[in-house]
């Protein structure tokens, strides 16, 4: 079904063009010499007429639904997360990007935030049902410069996480929570991490997941002058980075999730669902998206045609009247 999207207001449109389809209507009767150039002008007016009132069909309503679910993930990006011991040789960044893509296919619908943590933590991403955004971060992933590197804490972004655990519960308290901890659990400032346990009343599902192994990976610089080449030790040794389960299975003790030490890209990680329903929110929490096909630029093309032609008469006309006029000034 066809209606109308005014493309100015209606009182504004009903003057105008009534004044312009009279105008062209009396000279169209009146000037019978000129009447092809005036029925040209009234057909110019009618197109721009239903331009103006801009003919659409409604498309089928869409609506944005989301899951009752806001994911967390927590992800390192210290220089050891570069370290290639992962399925293989591959960096562990790699199974991080993996596993988020996939949890992220496990909770499709839901909320997403990101907050990643090297010398310090930031929120990447703040909670939204954006899932490209989310992806698009993924796969720009990256470490943090070598050279920026000031020794790494798995407590870094503890503040950050429970500042917006605090403030997801409170604004959408019938929503669950999953945090995913994505690490290779290693330390490198020499401090005592702090406990994770305060986020535990917050967190619904989730887990921590491990990256690296125990006889541990060389690493490759990132940034500057040595970008590409492995890092090496102040005695020229290749730099190893070694997985810490212990303290990855504190964390997960901690917040109260299971703890995953992830090898393989293919390895069962569904069981952090486990207990987590997912269902859409009711129908009123969704937002309705208006959205037309346009017909108006049907008409618009018939205009611009009759509107090069009326320019062509007028550059044609011109320097005949000029003309006429010189002839009849030196005749006086």
């Amino acid at each position: 079904m066809i209606r109308l999207e005014y493309l100015m207001p209606l009182w504004a449109i009903i003057p105008l063009f009534g004044a312009m389809l009279i105008i062209c209507g009396v000279f169209l009767i009146r000037r019978s010499r000129q009447r092809a150039a005036w029925l040209r002008r009234l057909l110019m007016v009618i197109l721009l007429l239903v331009v103006a009132l801009r003919p659409v069909t409604p498309l089928d309503g869409e609506q944005t639904e989301r899951m009752n679910a806001n994911v967390f993930f927590v992800v390192d990006r210290t220089g050891s997360m570069n370290a290639e011991d992962y399925d293989g040789d591959s960096p562990r960044l790699e199974g991080v990007k993996a596993d988020m893509t996939r949890i992220m296919g496990m909770t499709e619908g839901s909320r997403y935030s990101i907050i990643a943590f090297d010398s310090s933590a930031t929120q990447q991403l703040p909670l939204t049902t954006d899932a490209g955004a989310a992806s698009a971060w993924i796969d720009t992933l990256t470490t943090e410069p070598t050279a920026y590197s000031q020794g790494s804490n798995v407590d870094r972004p503890l503040q950050s996480l429970l500042v917006e655990l605090t403030e997801t519960q409170r604004e959408d308290p019938d929503s669950q929570i999953l945090v995913y901890f994505l690490s290779d659990g290693e330390n490198t400032d020499d401090q005592d991490s702090e406990s994770f346990d305060q986020a535990a009343g917050f967190i619904d599902g989730g887990g921590v997941l491990g990256y690296g192994t125990a006889e541990g990976g060389p690493m490759k610089a990132v940034g500057g002058a040595t970008d590409g080449e492995y890092i090496t030790g102040p005695d020229g040794q290749q730099g190893i980075s070694t997985i810490d389960e212990e303290q990855l299975q504190t964390i997960a003790d901690q917040m109260a999730v299971p703890y995953l030490h992830r090898e393989d890209p293919e390895a069962e990680i569904e069981g952090t669902m486990e207990g987590i329903t997912l269902r859409s929110i009711p129908i009123e929490s969704s937002r309705e998206v208006a959205s037309f096909e346009d017909w108006y630029w049907i008409a618009s093309i018939p205009l611009a045609l009759l509107l090069i032609w009326e320019l062509g008469e007028m550059t044609y006309r011109l320097p005949r009247k000029l003309d006429r006029h010189d002839i009849s000034g030196a005749q006086r």
